[in-house]
């Protein structure tokens, strides 16, 4: 068990520890964290970080994947920076399988403690931690716009069945039943919950992590897309290449009853003094899924030789999973941290929820930093070909299934 006490110690020691470190360095960290909100959550790191007596060299690259792009290319030139940022997954052990990357167990004695399991396993190359991690978004998220809710007179829906059931009240009243912008990786997000939904966390391993032929031909899968058909008639017209903030603004301007989506969206909210599990109702989707899909930031140490350099490393692992710089990085964040320690004074309701499905261990790490990037992305590119198509959900099940078997 967790205690305040404890909490309160380590930051002490936090203190005590990384004031005087033994070689003050320089750490140039490329991270992707460029947008408003999310420079003031960084700022928490960068200003605990100098702290220390080491220096933050800021390498900002807009977009993950640019900033990734980036990062490779630095250390395929042999001029790596000192850390960068990262999701945990295969992605990042694909990098440690090289000789990449810097193990840091020496601040990390306590962390297979304090963190989730699939964390910590997703963090650790070889049975020692590579990367220090951030923070975990969670992606399958229903938002519900609670003014329009009222006036349509419905509660948050707990199913598929129910959010469907209520369409038809909900285009009475003239809103938009679901907002949704029509790109692959917003999409992905509303498949996935259809399969919780249909065949819970079994399924939807077997399906997104296994690509079992049997599971992507199993009369579930059949279910799946037949729910998933109907989602087509859910949506506006406007939804085809629609960008996720733009979407985003139908919920909050209450032109949307209900939006899937992760929930960095708490950022638009927060800007548009909407306050989340208040002004928008938040559950995560399917209700008693006991499933929460998720990605994690961490920051991963490359393999630098010199004694300043992994000293900063050290400092800046230490200093990303400090409790107080966990909480408050994340109140700015809209994510929760990665420490199940943290008190969850202060978070907001849906934040409350997401720490509560962390600590029951309810977690599901995004499968595209577990499965084959060739065989989810067969998966992908079936899935949004199917929902903006006229096929049949039984085409549907076979196109899905013989893409993916013709990547095995």
């Amino acid at each position: 068990m967790f205690t305040k006490l404890g909490v309160l110690g380590s930051v002490m020691a936090f203190a005590l520890t990384t004031t005087t470190p033994v070689f003050a360095g320089t750490a140039e960290v490329i991270h992707w964290w460029t947008t408003g909100g999310e420079a003031a959550a960084l700022k928490i790191l960068v200003d605990a970080y100098q702290k220390t007596g080491n220096t933050w060299k800021d390498n900002p690259v807009a977009g993950g994947e640019a900033a990734r792009m980036v990062a490779r290319t630095r250390i395929l030139g042999g001029d790596p920076p000192t850390s960068m940022q990262w999701q945990v997954g295969a992605p990042l052990m694909a990098l440690a399988e090289e000789g990449q990357l810097n193990d840091i167990d020496a601040v990390a004695q306590d962390w297979d403690k304090l963190l989730p399991k699939v964390i910590a396993d997703n963090a650790k190359f070889k049975g020692k931690y590579v990367t220090a991690p951030m923070d975990i978004h969670g992606h399958n998220w229903l938002w519900g716009n609670q003014a329009v809710l009222d006036d349509v007179g419905i509660p948050m829906p707990k199913t598929w069945e129910d959010l469907i059931a209520s369409a038809d009240k909900i285009r009475a009243k003239g809103y938009i039943p679901l907002a949704l912008g029509g790109q692959s990786w917003q999409e992905i997000f509303v498949f996935e919950s259809i399969l919780i939904d249909v065949g819970g966390r079994d399924f939807l391993t077997k399906v997104t992590y296994d690509l079992d032929d049997t599971a992507l031909r199993s009369p579930e899968m059949l279910k799946a897309f037949e729910i998933f058909a109907k989602v087509r008639d859910l949506v506006d017209p406007g939804s085809p290449s629609r960008d996720w903030n733009i979407t985003g603004g139908l919920l909050i301007n209450g032109k949307a009853a209900y939006m899937i989506m992760g929930d960095w969206l708490k950022g638009e909210f927060v800007a548009a003094n909407k306050a989340p599990g208040k002004d928008i109702a938040c559950e995560v989707f399917p209700a008693g899924g006991k499933t929460l899909v998720f990605g994690t930031d961490a920051f991963a140490m490359t393999a630098v030789k010199d004694p300043a350099a992994r000293e900063a490393q050290l400092a800046l692992a230490k200093t990303i999973m400090d409790p107080v710089v966990q909480k408050e990085f994340s109140l700015r964040k809209g994510s929760i941290p990665p420490r199940l320690d943290i008190d969850k004074t202060g978070f907001d309701p849906c934040a409350q929820i997401a720490m509560g499905e962390a600590a029951e261990g309810h977690l599901f790490l995004v499968p595209d930093n577990v499965t084959d990037a060739t065989g989810i992305g067969a998966l992908v590119d079936q899935m949004t070909t199917f929902l903006h198509s006229k096929m049949t959900p039984q085409e549907g099940v076979t196109a899905m299934a013989d893409a993916i078997a013709a990547t095995r």
